[in-house]
């Protein structure tokens, strides 16, 4: 079976969210290279898509979780 659009953009949002986790602190240009897709396409997923998460630029322009984000504490 073909893999469908949405299961990329999935694979895709899990993997930015993991390297986030993980301090890992790629860039816009570095993803869009790891995943053969174009900036503004992760552009999108950061700014739209994954907008629901605290994340920013480093002074490097490397994306991050804003300080004192935590992926697992929830709210009520």
């Amino acid at each position: 079976m073909a893999q469908k659009s949405y299961d990329k953009a999935l694979f895709r949002l899990i993997s930015i969210l993991t390297m986030l986790t993980k301090d890992e602190r790629p860039t816009i240009s570095s993803l869009a290279e790891e995943f053969n897709v174009s900036k503004r396409t992760i552009q999108t997923d950061i700014y739209q898509r994954l907008g629901g998460w605290d994340i920013t630029k480093d002074k490097f322009g490397r994306l991050v979780f804003r300080d004192g984000f935590d992926i697992f504490s929830t709210t009520a």
